[in-house]
C-alpha cells in the first residue's frame, strides 16, 4: 500500500522540507519579499503551497515541482493582464514558473503582487446580492479590464487630496471634477484626444473613488476606479478599468494609465 506523501502545514517546514539549496534560498528570498510587500498578510499553507493572505483573500503563492518553480497569484486574470512584463517566462492563466537558479526580479513580483491587491480591490465594492444572482459557472460580465499600480512619493492623505482636487494632472489639462457620489467630470477633447465624461458613483474618502468612463464615439461607459492605499515608503495609486469595449481600449487605456503615473511618479 503506497504511503501519501505529508504535506507540511507551514511555510518554514515546507521550506526545510527542500532538498534541493538551491531551491530553499530562492523560493525563502521571495517569502522574505512577499513579507515586506504584505507586511499584514497571514501566512499559510493552500493548495499544497505556501500561501499569503490579506483579509481572507489569497494574494501570492509558490511552489517547487520537480525541476522548476512557480509563482501564483491565485487570479485568472493578473498574468493574463500583464503579458508584456512577463515576456520570456512560461505562464499559464494562473501562474509564472521559473528556474530556481534564475529568480523572479523583485521589480516584477512587486508588480504581480500590486496588481492582485488591485484586483481584490476593485471587486470589494460589488454587492454581494449581485454576485449570487450570477449565472451558476459564468462569470459576472465585466468586459475587458485592465489595472495599472505605481508608489508615488507623497503620504495617502496628499495623494487621496491630488487626485479629488487636481484632477488636471490624471484627467487631462482643462478636467473638472466633482468627488462626490453623483457628481460629474469632464475632460475636453484636445488634439489626438477625445473627450471624455462621466459620474462619479462611489467615494470612499481617503480610499477609493469609483465613476462611469464615456469618451466621445463609445457607446456605452466603462468603469474607472482608483484606490489609494498607504505604503511603508509613500503611496501606491491603484487604477483599474472594467466593461471596456474591446481589446483596442483596453491597451489604450493601460498606456495611458501607465504614462499617466509614470510622469506623476
Amino acid at each position: 500500500m503506497a504511503t501519501k506523501t505529508r504535506v507540511p502545514q507551514t511555510i518554514d517546514a515546507y521550506l526545510a522540507g527542500l532538498e534541493d539549496p538551491t531551491v530553499r534560498k530562492t523560493l525563502g528570498a521571495l517569502r522574505t519579499q512577499l513579507r515586506k510587500l504584505l507586511p499584514k498578510a497571514t501566512e499559510s499553507i493552500s493548495y499544497r503551497m505556501p500561501t499569503f493572505k490579506v483579509d481572507g483573500d489569497a494574494v501570492a503563492g509558490f511552489a517547487f515541482f520537480k525541476n522548476h518553480c512557480g509563482y501564483y497569484p491565485f487570479s485568472g486574470s493578473v498574468v493574463p493582464a500583464l503579458k508584456s512584463e512577463l515576456d520570456g517566462y512560461a505562464t499559464s492563466k494562473s501562474g509564472v514558473t521559473f528556474p530556481p537558479d534564475q529568480p523572479l526580479p523583485a521589480k516584477l513580483v512587486k508588480t504581480l503582487v500590486q496588481a492582485r491587491l488591485a484586483e481584490i480591490a476593485a471587486r470589494g465594492k460589488k454587492p454581494a446580492a449581485a454576485k449570487r444572482k450570477a449565472p451558476v459557472g459564468r462569470p459576472a460580465t465585466t468586459g475587458f479590464r485592465v489595472g495599472v499600480v505605481r508608489t508615488l512619493p507623497m503620504t495617502a492623505p496628499e495623494l487621496w487630496d491630488w487626485v479629488t482636487t487636481r484632477p488636471e494632472r490624471w484627467l487631462g489639462p482643462g478636467a473638472t471634477l466633482k468627488a462626490e457620489p453623483g457628481g460629474q467630470y469632464e475632460v475636453p477633447k484636445r488634439r489626438g484626444s477625445p473627450g471624455v465624461r462621466g459620474e462619479v458613483r462611489v467615494v470612499k474618502p481617503g480610499h477609493r473613488l469609483r465613476m462611469t468612463w464615456q469618451p466621445d464615439g463609445w457607446k456605452k461607459p466603462a468603469t474607472l476606479q482608483l484606490t489609494v492605499m498607504p505604503k511603508a515608503k509613500g503611496a501606491s495609486l491603484h487604477v483599474h478599468m472594467e466593461k471596456l469595449p474591446d481589446a483596442e481600449a483596453r491597451e489604450a487605456m493601460r498606456e495611458r494609465w501607465s504614462k499617466v503615473l509614470a510622469r506623476v511618479a
